[in-house]
């Protein structure tokens, strides 16, 4: 008797088991449901995020874009003006150092000039001398 007893609990407790299954069947797959639908609406938030820090990123980097041409151009304008200035000054520097070396070249001709004729005068004056003196000239190989 103990057997049949045993058997019927077994088989209520089976029953059961399968009808509490069969139950909570529906409410998995409505919470399924659910969780597939909160699942899409995150997908589609984070999706709609993203496009918006790309659209956010994307204006960033057009401006950073700009900013940075306009930053380029200002440095090459001034240092196309620093070029244009120094060649300016080195052309005027170079223009006086050649005046100073003009001016000095032409004082030392003349001062050799004045010496190439104080040479001659003395030179014709020794020969003056000599002559007076009674020396002979050289004779000249002809």
């Amino acid at each position: 008797m103990d057997l049949l007893v045993a058997s019927i609990n077994a088989v209520v407790v089976a029953v059961v088991g399968g009808a509490v299954a069969w139950l909570s069947k529906g409410r998995f797959d409505a919470l399924d449901g659910k969780v597939d639908r909160f699942e899409a609406r995150l997908d589609r938030r984070v999706d709609s995020l993203g496009s918006r820090f790309d659209g956010r990123i994307d204006s960033l980097e057009a401006r950073f874009d700009g900013r940075f041409d306009s930053l380029e151009a200002r440095f090459d304008g001034r240092i196309d003006i620093l070029q244009t200035h120094l060649e300016g000054r080195t052309d005027t520097l170079q223009s006086r150092v050649d005046g100073r070396i003009d001016t000095l070249q032409s004082h030392l001709e003349r001062r050799f000039d004045t010496l190439q004729s104080s040479m001659d005068a003395m030179r014709s004056d020794l020969t003056q001398v000599a002559l007076a003196v009674g020396v002979r000239p050289r004779a000249q190989n002809d």
